[in-house]
């Protein structure tokens, strides 16, 4: 009887252990979910960190823009004669101090600056008609002034019904050093309030190579970062993890969104937030992505940027923890059978005639 007894006791703990292991590992599961779902929630607040830090950056270089605007909105207290030789100065006083910009640009509509456009056709920074469409570049890897190529954009623009909004376009290839460089534009209106239209812009194009090391740096400084990206609203890829999809459309080449690629590129257009897991073939890992918008001063374009975290990652400890468990259980169900075996061995012995 006392043999039965132990071999009942040893026969409990054993299901205990089991019972005991399975409750363990379930527990370990939700923790796995909660883990990923405060991950999910960290991944968004620095998705929302990173789009404030780029609004900063691209809307200081607005800012420079509309502060040269200001100025020249006062262009008729000004000597109509002296006008175009001052904003030129002007112009180039800041765009020796912006190594960023490739061009810097002023167009003026017809006649609109000083009246004196037939004086000034064969003058350079205008056009064969005379019209103030001045620009400087250092596209050669010197500053030097050439007629706008960006006339027909500008008139377009101030002469449409966003005529006194800034304008963003996506980034078009422009020959740096002579190879192609992806370069952004902006354009900022010159507003007459007596007049109450817009008479001219001013702008730049940057080149979009100097935002790719930043995002490179992001994921370099963070391990939970393992992906990153930063789209127009139009879905155009301005920065990657991945950089050879730079400049080509989020549709038609990002796949660590999976079946979630179509709401992907509506949240991008439409400025809005979004999370999703999903599996990423590039990198061969599930991962956990968030989109924040950035809100820039050109009213119709948007940005985003994208934030992903692998699974690995995140559930780095929580693994850690269902591996020693899963062994501690192993080796205490090993240690249970062997006692149970020797006690049933043992029984059977005092048991027998």
């Amino acid at each position: 009887m006392k043999g039965r007894f132990k071999l009942n006791v040893l026969m409990i703990a054993f299901v205990l252990i089991i019972v005991a292991g399975g409750i363990a590992l379930i527990e370990l599961q939700r923790l796995s979910k909660i883990t990923l779902t405060f991950a999910m929630q960290e991944n968004m607040y620095m998705a929302r960190e990173y789009a404030r830090e780029w609004n900063g950056k691209i809307n200081g270089y607005i800012q420079v823009l509309q502060t040269l605007t200001n100025l020249m909105n006062f262009y008729e207290s000004i000597e109509p004669d002296m006008r175009r030789q001052a904003y030129e100065n002007t112009l180039r006083s800041v765009f020796e101090d912006m190594p960023e910009f490739v061009r810097m640009f002023i167009v003026w509509k017809p006649d609109a600056i000083d009246g004196m456009d037939a004086r000034n056709i064969s003058r350079v920074g205008s056009t064969p008609t005379g019209q103030f469409a001045f620009t400087l570049t250092r596209e050669t890897g010197q500053i030097a002034p050439m007629i706008s190529d960006v006339v027909e954009e500008a008139m377009a623009h101030l002469t449409g019904p966003n005529s006194k909004s800034i304008e963003m376009v996506d980034p078009t290839f422009i020959k740096l050093s002579g190879k192609d460089a992806w370069c952004l534009r902006i354009m900022v209106p010159i507003f007459n309030k007596r007049l109450n239209e817009s008479v001219a812009v001013i702008g730049c194009q940057f080149n979009i190579d100097m935002m790719q090391p930043l995002v490179e740096q992001a994921i370099k400084d963070n391990n939970e970062i393992s992906s990153m990206a930063i789209y127009t609203n139009t879905g155009f890829i301005l920065a990657s993890y991945l950089p050879e999809l730079i400049g080509k459309q989020l549709a038609d080449v990002e796949t660590q969104y999976g079946s979630y690629l179509s709401e992907v590129a509506e949240a991008v257009k439409n400025a809005q937030e979004y999370e999703c897991s999903s599996y990423d073939p590039k990198i061969k890992t599930n991962i956990v992505i968030a989109l924040a918008p950035i809100h820039l001063a050109a009213p119709t374009t948007t940005w985003a940027v994208m934030v992903g975290s692998t699974e690995k990652y995140i559930l780095k400890e929580v693994n850690q923890l269902k591996r020693f468990i899963i062994i501690l259980i192993s080796i205490a169900i090993v240690v249970a059978v062997v006692i149970i075996y020797f006690t049933m061995k043992y029984t059977k012995k005092a048991i027998s005639p």
